[in-house]
């Protein structure tokens, strides 16, 4: 049992999509084994991103991807690396120049995307699914940012209902309609922990 096997048996779905995405997930995991963490053509992929949020919980840091041409949050394949999330950590700061620890061990979110085709490093990769774990990142807005401008175009602090219901009018996104979904189940989840850490600092 690799890392990612203890990773999806110990976490719980929110929602039926996300029970999907998780279910398929495991089969992936069964079918490929330690191959999961590589990046080979005609297999699935696996990425960790960082979802960063401001110590109030009303916004969040997203990037305007080169490649995919809409804003998201930061985060890259796996490339070999099963520790998902120091890959989440180093894709923030490549990303960002932020170097930040995660907030909370555990993903705040598991879904899966249809990655659009891509030619890396001369090697071409056809259009594929890739399964994201995403770790929750708190950050001040006054960070200092510091861009990879081979990766990213700009970034921006965004009111977290407003990135909710964001809906880009871009082909990447389109083949994705599941993620307009995943902005509403992100919000909710940011909203419950809001909610509970609330309640503990109370006490």
């Amino acid at each position: 049992m690799n890392v990612v096997d203890i990773l999806l048996n110990n976490y719980i779905p929110f929602d039926d999509l996300e029970r999907t995405d998780l279910e398929k997930f495991r089969k992936f995991v069964s079918k490929y084994g330690d191959k999961i963490y590589n990046r080979t053509p005609g297999q699935p992929t696996i990425t960790a991103s960082a979802f960063v949020i401001n110590p109030d919980f009303s916004k969040t840091l997203i990037m305007h991807h080169k490649v995919h041409g809409f804003y998201k949050q930061f985060g890259g394949h796996a490339d070999g690396n099963p520790d998902l999330k120091m890959v989440a950590i180093e894709e923030l700061k490549d990303e960002s120049g932020i170097n930040s620890k995660i907030f909370q061990n555990t993903p705040i979110d598991i879904i899966r995307w249809n990655f659009p085709e891509r030619t890396k490093d001369e090697i071409f990769y056809p259009a594929h699914d890739c399964f994201d774990i995403a770790f929750l990142f708190m950050i001040n807005e006054d960070e200092k940012i510091k861009i990879n401008k081979n990766e990213v175009i700009d970034t921006k602090w965004e009111k977290l209902e407003n990135w909710r219901d964001y809906l880009p009018d871009n082909s990447v996104y389109k083949t994705n309609p599941q993620n307009f979904d995943y902005q509403q189940r992100i919000y909710k989840k940011i909203k419950l922990y809001q909610k509970f850490t609330g309640n503990l600092n109370n006490r």
